[in-house]
């Protein structure tokens, strides 16, 4: 089941839907979060305090992919950056949204929830 998302930045809303795999899942059951980000590179990355496992990590993720890594329980949002490590893929950022990130690269928080 594919389930929509909502990650809101305070000046900009992105739409983007969660994979139907096993961490994604986890991730959806406890929505929903804020998360405070930095900025590594073209990557935005926080702690969401749950360790959800390793399903299938995968040391490459487009951009708009959104990731899950059990390294510092982190949520991570690509916009041109690769992986520091192989981490969970578990949605993507629809229809080229991701853009607006790579224009204002400078968030340092989204409150993520189900649309």
């Amino acid at each position: 089941m594919i389930r929509m998302l909502e990650l809101d930045f305070g000046d900009f809303i992105l739409e983007a839907e969660l994979f139907d795999t096993l961490i994604a899942g986890k991730f959806a059951a406890h929505l929903p979060y804020t998360i405070h980000l930095e900025q590594w590179g073209q990557e935005l990355y926080g702690p969401i305090g749950r360790n959800f496992g390793e399903e299938n990590p995968v040391d490459d993720i487009p951009p708009g992919g959104i990731a899950y890594t059990r390294k510092g329980k982190y949520l991570c949002i690509f916009f041109g950056q690769k992986p520091a490590w192989p981490v969970e893929h578990i949605g993507r950022i629809l229809d080229g949204q991701w853009e607006r990130l790579a224009a204002h690269p400078e968030q340092d928080m989204v409150f993520i929830t189900l649309k």
